[in-house]
């Protein structure tokens, strides 16, 4: 699956996108796992929920199921005026 990181993210994880080929990633949960282990300056912001993480371009809320061929989006909170 193709991961993509936006905004402050890209600073932790030190690039824009990458390509994830583990099928113990099957769900939002196991890639938040993922991630804290790959990038442990994620931690604090996956643990608060305080990231934003859209599937094939569908903003989701709860723990979803990924398949191979999905793209995962992954956005800081959103503020603005």
């Amino acid at each position: 699956m193709q991961i993509k990181y936006f905004a402050w993210i890209k600073d932790i994880t030190l690039c824009d996108e990458e390509k994830l080929d583990d099928i113990k990633i099957n769900d939002i949960e196991n890639l938040k796992l993922f991630l804290i282990n790959k990038y442990p300056n994620l931690k604090k912001h996956i643990q608060q929920k305080i990231l934003r993480f859209a599937i094939n371009k569908e903003y989701i809320s709860n723990n979803s199921n990924l398949k191979n061929d999905d793209e995962v989006a992954i956005f800081p909170p959103v503020s603005g005026g």
